[in-house]
């Protein structure tokens, strides 16, 4: 039985908010202000998700979706919504999350706003069916797999991968057998590593296989196997980005922000924030993004090896005794305020489950500037708290969008405890 539903906002997950009789609904492919019918199917939490069945009466904001695939295809939501409305429902839910944690929220910087086609990291799921492969993105609340043809997220190269990755897993993947593809679009190329969901061993005809699917698609690398334990099979070009006057060489499967003028933007923000800051702390780095190639003394903490060789690799090449890459992991074994204290500036960028025990040691610490990057408003507003709580002010924010058409919204904030004065500040001036 179908309900008609009035749709009073958009949820955190990107789906409709509606309200009738007491009960709440939440319809994919909605928009605030519109009258829709739907078709309730399961309970979620404290609501219940309903599949759309006709949109009654449609609001002004939107828009027709460009990708063929969307309302089937999982990795985009919002792509009906006009996109200044859709901008500006991301910043709210950042502070929203604060103001539910009784931060102060501060002015927000200007948005840096997603664009089509620039998104250079995905993970690509690939099963084999029959004589041919599926390659694409899970459907939406399903296991099953799209079978991408455009993608107007993901970066031209990424997209073009798709044809010639179906056509050599078809022919090594056993029936039925699935893996995943994890793709990077980085300085040197496309890294790739797949990834079966079933290890199986290769035999050498396989090997070719892929050896001559990496030349003909010009991939910088491609590896086989689990991140922890990738074996290349082909290094064509060492895959690499560029950080500031240093390079990171990557490891298989490695984690990027998802866009370049993401990562520039983040970078430019921690540098203009952090000010003339000597000695900084990097907690949760990864490869170092925030932080390498700058002028100041960084300690690296990270629990992937991986990524903690290679900012050590890039260390000894770059930064001389600038770079320091510490195996911890911070979620375990968070720094104390003691240590914290011997910093002048910390920056962390944790993963989407934010950083509650490490928070509680940077508010008993006396770090005079904390950079914090996030991917998730909640976990962030969890910690701001935290932070405000031991007398740090949330001082600036900026909203990144650089998860186009999805609910996800990042951000980088600063928070001060005492002024410190920057090289590009006027005296007695907080930047």
């Amino acid at each position: 039985m179908t309900v008609t539903l009035n749709i009073l906002e958009i949820g955190a997950r990107g789906d409709g908010v509606a309200e009738e009789n007491g009960q709440r609904y939440f319809v994919p492919f909605t928009l605030p202000g519109e009258i829709v019918e739907a078709e309730p199917r399961d309970k979620r939490g404290e609501g219940i998700v309903a599949d759309l069945v006709e949109v009654l009466s449609p609001s002004r904001h939107r828009e027709p979706a460009p990708c063929r695939h969307f309302t089937v295809c999982g990795g985009c939501a919002l792509q009906h919504w006009r996109r200044d409305i859709y901008a500006g429902w991301k910043n709210e839910l950042i502070a929203r999350a604060l103001t539910q944690r009784g931060v102060v929220v501060p002015a927000f910087e200007p948005a840096l706003a997603g664009l089509p086609n620039e998104r250079r990291r995905a993970d690509f799921v690939v099963r084999r069916q029959r004589r041919r492969a599926l390659a694409g993105f899970h459907e939406r609340a399903g296991q099953q797999i799209v079978d991408v043809e455009e993608c107007f997220v993901v970066t031209p190269r990424l997209a073009a991968l798709l044809p010639p990755l179906r056509a050599v897993l078809a022919g090594i993947l056993p029936e039925g057998g699935s893996a995943d593809a994890v793709v990077n679009d980085t300085d040197a190329g496309l890294d790739v590593l797949v990834r079966p969901h079933k290890r199986f061993a290769l035999s050498l005809e396989n090997n070719h296989k892929l050896v001559a699917f990496a030349e003909s698609a010009d991939l910088a690398r491609l590896s086989w196997g689990d991140r922890t334990k990738a074996e290349p099979l082909v290094t064509r070009r060492q895959p690499r980005v560029t950080l500031g006057d240093a390079a990171v060489e990557l490891p298989p499967g490695a984690f990027l922000q998802a866009t370049r003028r993401a990562e520039q933007a983040m970078r430019e923000a921690a540098a203009s924030w952090i000010g003339d800051a000597k000695r900084v702390a990097d907690l949760f780095a990864g490869i170092g993004t925030l932080t390498v190639g700058r002028a100041w003394r960084a300690t690296l903490y990270e629990s992937d090896k991986p990524s903690v060789a290679a900012v050590e690799a890039s260390g000894r090449k770059f930064g001389g005794a600038k770079l320091t890459a510490v195996h911890r992991d911070l979620f375990r074994n968070p720094l104390m305020a003691a240590e914290l204290d011997a910093f002048d500036a910390v920056v962390l960028d944790p993963p989407r489950a934010g950083a509650a025990a490490q928070s509680v040691e940077l508010a008993r610490s006396k770090v005079p500037r904390i950079v914090y990057g996030s991917c998730d408003p909640g976990s962030f507003a969890r910690d701001a708290h935290v932070l405000q709580e031991g007398g740090y002010r949330l001082e600036k924010l900026l909203p990144i969008d650089q998860f186009l058409w999805s609910p996800h919204i990042e951000l980088i904030a600063l928070f001060a405890r005492a002024p410190l004065r920057s090289a590009k500040a006027k005296p007695g001036e907080l930047r």
